[in-house]
């Protein structure tokens, strides 16, 4: 049956380039990222990365406010890990406008004493946070756990309480390579999965006793698979060329692969998308200066401990 002619002309102009440019954009997602120098990475080309496209709550250039406590050397605005994060997630055709609330050195206690004003607002739909790096860790390793466990559920209550529907999630950081390797250091002599294994039961015991945070992104657990797997070497101090060294010249902070890591199973956790699928010419990887060969093998190492931890549950 042929349509009336009105009909088609109808149909034509719903349908037309015109009328498809004039639907109103999607509404993106909007996430902030609380924590310290293991999200903005400390140094370049990771703290300064996609800036641009990060709104960084602290940033003030002048130097006053709670900026003032960033150290000389780490110029803001930052893009950090959220940048490419945020990198990924256009890529990937996903709409999330990204904030960092960032300040060196700093648990969860000080975010919450002193930038309550930033992370209690209705705004945010997802949270993501991390301690200081050593927080979570059992008293006779130098962590101070109770406190770590107080405010994480006072930080993912201050949340809930501006935005009921909103997702927290907790970000699992690394081993220390300085405090495994150096001689006297609190986890010397000892395995490099010690130090993994402590953050790992301090972040999934966290999310489990809460029960109100929707998940953990395992980035420490993500770097001991890059490192079982060969992907990555074990002991920056005793260097293998042929292996990606995942931290910086310091031990403790994330290199540019090791910033990459933690942004692929960022990626994975908090989309629910496959990180493997940003192939080897994914943008951030190529401008961070990992070769294609790595950013596949970091987003393979990514999907695996995700998928793992999905099927462990809250272990």
């Amino acid at each position: 049956m042929r349509l009336p002619r009105i009909l088609l002309l109808l149909a034509g102009a719903l349908f037309s380039p015109a009328a498809q440019a004039a639907k109103p954009p999607r509404k993106p997602t909007v996430i902030l990222f609380v924590g310290n120098s293991f999200f903005h990475g400390a140094r370049p080309p990771v703290l300064n990365y996609n800036a641009a496209n990060v709104t960084d709550e602290n940033f003030t250039p002048n130097r006053h406010g709670q900026r003032y406590r960033q150290y000389l050397n780490e110029p803001g605005p930052w893009g950090g890990i959220p940048g490419i994060f945020k990198k990924m997630t256009d890529e990937a055709g996903l709409n999330y406008e990204v904030h960092i609330e960032a300040l060196s050195g700093q648990s969860l206690q000080f975010h919450y004493d002193s930038l309550l004003a930033v992370i209690k607002q209705p705004k945010w739909e997802v949270v993501v946070m991390h301690d200081h790096s050593t927080g979570p860790l059992p008293t006779r390793h130098g962590g101070q756990p109770e406190r770590f466990v107080t405010y994480g559920t006072k930080m993912e209550q201050a949340v809930h309480e501006a935005n009921p529907s909103a997702q927290v999630y907790l970000y699992q950081t690394w081993a220390n390579a300085q405090l495994t390797y150096t001689p006297g250091a609190t986890y010397a002599g000892q395995p490099l999965d010690s130090m993994t294994r402590d953050l790992h039961a301090a972040y999934y015991g966290l999310a489990r006793g809460d029960g109100r945070i929707a998940g953990v992104a395992p980035a420490g657990d993500a770097w001991l698979r890059a490192i079982q797997s060969g992907a990555a070497m074990p002991n920056p101090y005793a260097p293998n060329a042929s292996k990606m060294n995942l931290w910086a010249p310091d031990g403790r902070h994330p290199s540019a692969s090791g910033a990459y890591l933690n942004a692929c199973v960022l990626f994975a956790e908090l989309t629910g998308k496959d990180p493997r699928k940003l192939g080897a010419a994914e943008q951030s990887a190529s401008a961070l200066g990992l070769a294609p060969a790595q950013a596949v093998a970091l987003q393979r190492v990514a999907y695996e401990q995700v998928r793992e931890a999905k099927k462990a549950g809250r272990k």
